[in-house]
C-alpha cells in the first residue's frame, strides 16, 4: 500500500482545514449541503455524460494503483530477461516456454509466447510495440477524467457562488437569510477549487507518472527480449540495460 500518497492527499487537505481553524473560523463553517450538492453532485454528473462507459471503468480500475502502486522494477526486469537469456542459449525456444507461462506481465508474457512460437523479431517488436502504444493511450485518456474532474469541480464551484448571491440579493429584506446565501456562495467555491486542487489534480498527475513509467520499462523489456532472439550474452544484456532510468 502506498501509504504515502495517501498520507500526503490527506495532509494537503488537513493543513487548509487547519489553516483555516487557526485563522479563527469553526470547522462546521466549512459544512454547507447545499454546497456540497451544486458543486460535487454537478460536477460528477457532467463528468459522466462526457466519458464514456469503459473510459470511467478504466479511470477507477488505476485509482487502485493509490493504495496499490504498480512496481516497474528495472533489477527485476533484468533478472528475468538473464533467466530468459540463458535458457534460451541452453535449450532454445523450448527453454521459454515455461517461463512465459508462468510469467505474470502480460506484454512480457506475449513477447516470449511470439519468441517461443519462432516469429520474426520484426513481428515481435510490432506487435508487441502496438500493445504497448495503445494501452499507454487509453491509460492516459482515463488518467485525464481525473484532470476533466479538475476543471469541473471549480467551475460548479463558482455555480454555487452565483446561486448563492442570487439568494442574498433576492432576500435582501430578510437578514436572517443573508448568512445563509453568502456562505453556500463562499462554501461552495472553497469545494470546488479545493478539491480539484488537493485532490483531483494531483491524483491525475500521478497515474500519468505509473503509466508513463510503465511505458518505460515494456521497451526496455522488448529491447531486452530482441537481444535475446538475436543470442546475445544475458550478461552483456544486462550491461546495456543497467544505465536505463525507469
Amino acid at each position: 500500500m502506498d501509504r504515502l500518497v495517501l498520507l500526503l492527499l490527506f495532509g494537503a487537505v488537513a493543513s487548509v482545514v487547519f489553516g483555516h481553524v487557526l485563522e479563527g473560523g469553526a470547522l462546521l463553517a466549512l459544512w454547507n449541503a447545499p454546497a456540497l450538492l451544486i458543486v460535487f453532485g454537478g460536477s460528477f454528473l457532467a463528468l459522466a455524460v462526457q466519458t464514456p462507459t469503459y473510459l470511467a471503468v478504466r479511470a477507477m480500475q488505476l485509482s487502485s494503483w493509490l493504495i496499490a502502486p504498480p512496481h516497474f522494477s528495472l533489477d527485476l526486469l533484468l533478472t528475468k530477461l538473464t533467466t530468459c537469456g540463458n535458457a534460451y542459449r541452453k535449450d532454445g525456444v523450448l527453454g521459454l516456454d515455461g517461463i512465459a507461462q508462468a510469467e505474470s506481465d502480460p506484454v512480457m508474457k506475449r513477447a516470449l509466447v511470439m519468441l517461443a512460437d519462432g516469429q520474426t523479431p520484426t513481428s515481435i517488436e510490432k506487435s508487441i510495440y502496438l500493445e504497448i502504444e495503445t494501452h499507454q493511450e487509453k491509460d492516459l485518456s482515463a488518467a485525464e477524467v481525473f484532470d476533466n474532474l479538475g476543471g469541473y469541480l471549480p467551475t460548479l464551484g463558482i455555480v454555487g457562488a452565483v446561486l448563492g448571491l442570487m439568494q442574498v440579493l433576492s432576500h435582501l429584506e430578510q437578514p436572517d437569510e443573508l448568512g445563509r446565501g453568502i456562505a453556500t456562495a463562499f462554501v461552495a467555491t472553497f469545494y470546488g477549487v479545493a478539491a480539484a486542487n488537493l485532490i483531483a489534480i494531483p491524483i491525475a498527475g500521478r497515474l500519468r507518472g505509473f503509466i508513463q513509467q510503465r511505458a518505460r520499462y515494456h521497451k526496455a523489456m522488448i529491447v531486452g527480449v530482441m537481444a535475446i532472439r538475436e543470442g546475445i550474452n544475458p550478461q552483456l544484456i544486462r550491461y546495456r540495460l543497467e544505465g536505463i532510468d525507469l
